[in-house]
C-alpha cells in the first residue's frame, strides 16, 4: 500500500509581541503567504533569478519545498507542472483574530518524506518572521517551542525551546507501514467495518472531469485521495507506487454515498508573488458512506493526516473519519 509514506508533524507556539497580534480568521493563508517570504529569503541562493532557470534549482530547499515540479513524466501523475508540496499547516479553527500582548497562538506543521530533513529551517524562518513581524500591522511574535509530535502513536519530542537554545532535530516519524498495521488490527478486532463519517473540517477542492464539485461520491473522494498519495510517494519518498489502480477504483465505485450534509465555503486569499486576488473554496460539512468499506480504512486514516483535494498546503481538505 504506502508502507514507505513518512509524516512528521512539529507544533509551533507562538507568543504576541507588546503590540499584540491582528490576524484573519483564516490564518493558514497569512502564516504560509508570510513565512514563504522569509524561506526564501534564507534558502535562496540566486535571488534576482526565476527558480525555473536557476542553476541550483536542483539542490536548493525553496523550490523543493514551495514550486516542487516533477523531473518525469510518467506514472499515474501524467503530464504535470507541479506535484503535491511536502508540507501542510493545520491551524485554529476558533476564528480569533485579535490577540493581546504576551497571548499564546498554536499551530501544526506537516512534512512529508525528504522534507522532514529541512525542519530545521521552517523553524529558523519562524524566528525570522517573528521579528519581521506579520497580520495586520506586521506586529512582531517570539517563536517559544517547537515540538515534535506522533500523536498517533503518543510520542512528543521538545525541538526548539526559546529564542536563546538551539535546534535539535530528532525527528519522530509516523510511517504508513505503522497506519496500515493498527488499522488493519483495529478493522479485526471489530470484526470488519461497513459504515463510515467522514467530516470535512476545512474546505475540500474536489476536482472531477475538470470542474471542481460538491459531489462527494465515495469514488471521487477515493480517486482525489490516491492521486495525492502517488505524488507524495513519488517525489517525495523516491517511491513509485505499484498499486492495482484500475481494481482499487472499481471496489471504491461500489460503496455507497446514503447520506450528507455539505456546503460550499468560499475562502479568499491574496497572492502577492501573482499579484491576484483568488479564491479557494470547497466542500465543508460531513457524508455517511456504506459498504465494502474495510480495506479502504488505512487510507482514510492516512488522509487524515495527508489531507485531501487542491490547497493541501493552506490547511484545505482536512478531514476526520469517524467509524
Amino acid at each position: 500500500m504506502f508502507e514507505e509514506l513518512r509524516i512528521a508533524q512539529y507544533r509551533f507556539t507562538l507568543e504576541a509581541g507588546e503590540q499584540g497580534l491582528e490576524l484573519p480568521a483564516w490564518k493558514a493563508s497569512t502564516f504560509r503567504g508570510a513565512f514563504g517570504h522569509v524561506f526564501k529569503r534564507l534558502s535562496c541562493m540566486h535571488p534576482e533569478q526565476a527558480c525555473s532557470s536557476c542553476t541550483a534549482l536542483s539542490y536548493c530547499a525553496y523550490p523543493y519545498i514551495f514550486e516542487t515540479r516533477p523531473d518525469q513524466e510518467d506514472g499515474f501523475m501524467g503530464k504535470y507542472d507541479q506535484v503535491p508540496r511536502p508540507y501542510l499547516f493545520e491551524v485554529p479553527q476558533d476564528k480569533q483574530t485579535h490577540y493581546e500582548a504576551g497571548d499564546l497562538l498554536t499551530f501544526d506543521l506537516r512534512l512529508f518524506g525528504k522534507a522532514i530533513d529541512y525542519a530545521p529551517l521552517f523553524v529558523t524562518a519562524f524566528k525570522e518572521l517573528g521579528r519581521e513581524g506579520i497580520g495586520k500591522g506586521r506586529k512582531p511574535f517570539r517563536l517559544i517551542h517547537v515540538e515534535n509530535r506522533d500523536e498517533y502513536n503518543g510520542k512528543h519530542r521538545s525541538m526548539y525551546m526559546n529564542l536563546e537554545s538551539g535546534i535539535v532535530h530528532q525527528p519522530v516519524v509516523l510511517t504508513g507501514k505503522e497506519i496500515i498495521e493498527r488499522e488493519r488490527a483495529r478493522i479485526d478486532g471489530a470484526g470488519g467495518v461497513e459504515k463510515v463519517m467522514i467530516f470535512f473540517e476545512t474546505p475540500l477542492r474536489l476536482k472531477w472531469k475538470g470542474q471542481y464539485t460538491t459531489d462527494v461520491q465515495f469514488s471521487v473522494l477515493f480517486r482525489t485521495f490516491l492521486r495525492r498519495m502517488t505524488g507524495l510517494l513519488q517525489f517525495h519518498h523516491d517511491v513509485q507506487p505499484e498499486w492495482p489502480i484500475r481494481e482499487l477504483v472499481e471496489r471504491a465505485e461500489r460503496v455507497r454515498l446514503v447520506e450528507k450534509r455539505v456546503k460550499w465555503l468560499d475562502y479568499d486569499r491574496y497572492s502577492v508573488r501573482q499579484d491576484v486576488k483568488m479564491k479557494m473554496g470547497g466542500v465543508v460539512g460531513w457524508a455517511v458512506y456504506e459498504g465494502e468499506i474495510a480495506e479502504f480504512l488505512p487510507w482514510l486514516k492516512a488522509a487524515e493526516h495527508t489531507h485531501v483535494g487542491k490547497n493541501t498546503a493552506f490547511d484545505l481538505g482536512r478531514v476526520r473519519v469517524l467509524r
